[in-house]
Order: C-alpha cells, then structure tokens, then sequence
C-alpha cells in the first residue's frame, strides 16, 4: 500500500551561514516573559493532524479461516477486498464469536438484500440465535428457506402424542434422536439433531451437498452447506467445524 509523503517540515532555525555573533544575539533577545511554543514545528504538527488512519490488517487466523471456505466452495465471493471491508466491524476478541461475526457480516452483504440473498441460499447459510428462543416449527422454517428440495418438510409425531418425533417430506421420514423434555410440558430439540435429520433427507432425495455446523460461541450457532465430504474432512481437520471428528462428522452428513 502507498504512503502518502509528509509535508517537508518548516522550520525557522537560524541559517547555517549566519555569524556566531549574530546567532547569540538572536538568544539572548527576550522580552523578559516565558512563552509556551509547541514542540513541533508547524509542518509537523499539521502533518500529525492530517496523517490518516492505518486500515485494519486481518489476522493470520482469518486469513487461514477465509482461504479454507473458499478451497471448500463456500464464501466465494470473499476476497481479499471484500474481507478489509469487513474488518471494521469484527468487534469481539475471541477467535470463534469473530469468525461468526465476520460470516454474518458476508452473509448480510452490507444491506444489498439481493447480494444476501445470493450469497445465503448459495452457501445454504443459516444462523441460529439462542436468545431468540425459537420453537421447533420455526427452527425448522428457517432452515428450509436454504434447503429448497425439502420445501413442505413438517414435524410430526409418529404413534400417537407420545410417539417419535420425525421429520418427513413425502414418504421419507427420519426421526430425531436428541428431543428432551427439559421441564413438564417443555420438549426441545437441538438444532444440531434437526440438521442431520435434514442431510438424511437429503441424501433420500439424492442430493449431494450437506449441512455442516461451524463452531459456535455459546449463543450462536452456524451452519452451511458444503459440496462434498472432501471439503468437509478438510475444514474439520483445520478445527473449524463442530463435529468433533470423522466419526461424528459422517453420523452429520450422512455421507
């Protein structure tokens, strides 16, 4: 990147060739009060004042983050420019909440909402929030919205009110594996567990990509969709996905 020169510095120091005499006269002239001067020449300070603010470099992991999103087929639009962009509003300090405010920020596209659109149903980028508090069914709507293929997907219970909970679109069912009933009356179901049920239907309907889980901050959770297992291996051998290995990966996917 190009510096912009600073302004030669003015100064009033006497002459080089002046007298010796000359010189001493010049300091022994006072008006017999002290002034305060500035320690700066006026160039230089105007130069101090002008001098504009270094953009902010990303880190070694971000660069690591990006370059791996993009060799997995995701983020594609998330070029070097695009990322310095970004930068200025990554505000928290923990590597995994920046990464997810970085996506988010991608995701949004600076407001453009065709450019967001584009870029969250090409990646399949869906975002949960806990302290939204969403309920199953609308847990569910939202992930359809970037998993078209499943459109009319519906939870239902299979062998009365007490039955399993499923997840079917036509004839093809899956069940889910992690509900809970946390209190009376309250049953939840982890996202992550909605997800995979997702990628089993999925592979039923014989298509490739899967929802894949990055790693979280406690409150939020991200997921996209990835092309192949290869590029799934790939991101979570560099620790960015949440399944903790292959074997946990593969019971994900469904690969």
């Amino acid at each position: 990147m190009s510096e912009t020169p600073l302004p030669h510095p003015i100064s009033d120091a006497p002459d080089d060739r002046a007298g010796v005499a000359d010189i001493r006269a010049r300091k022994r002239s006072h008006t017999g009060q002290n002034r305060a001067v500035s320690a700066f020449a006026p160039g230089q300070a105007a130069a101090a004042r002008s001098e504009p603010a270094l953009a902010p470099v990303p880190s070694g992991d971000e660069q690591s983050f990006v370059s791996a999103l993009r060799t997995a087929g995701i983020a594609s639009e998330l070029s070097e420019t695009e990322l310095a962009r970004l930068l200025p509003r990554l505000q928290a300090s923990n590597a995994y909440t920046r990464r997810i405010e970085l996506l988010s920020a991608y995701y949004e596209a600076g407001g453009d909402a065709l450019a967001a659109q584009r870029r969250q149903a090409t990646d399949r980028w869906y975002l949960f929030r806990a302290p939204d508090r969403l309920n199953a069914a609308q847990l569910l709507s939202g992930l359809l919205n970037v998993v078209p293929e499943l459109s009319g997907a519906e939870l239902e219970r299979v062998g009365g009110q007490d039955g399993t909970l499923v997840l079917r679109v036509g004839d093809d069912v899956c069940a889910l594996e992690d509900e809970r009933e946390e209190e009376p009356g309250l049953v939840t179901v982890s996202v992550c567990d909605l997800v995979r049920a997702i990628n089993v239907l999925l592979d039923r309907r014989l298509v490739r990509a899967r929802m894949v889980g990055l790693i979280g901050d406690g409150e939020r959770e991200a997921y996209v969709g990835l092309p192949s297992v290869t590029a799934a291996i790939a991101l979570s051998s560099a620790d960015y996905l949440a399944a903790i290995d292959a074997e946990a990966l593969l019971d994900l996917t469904g690969w």
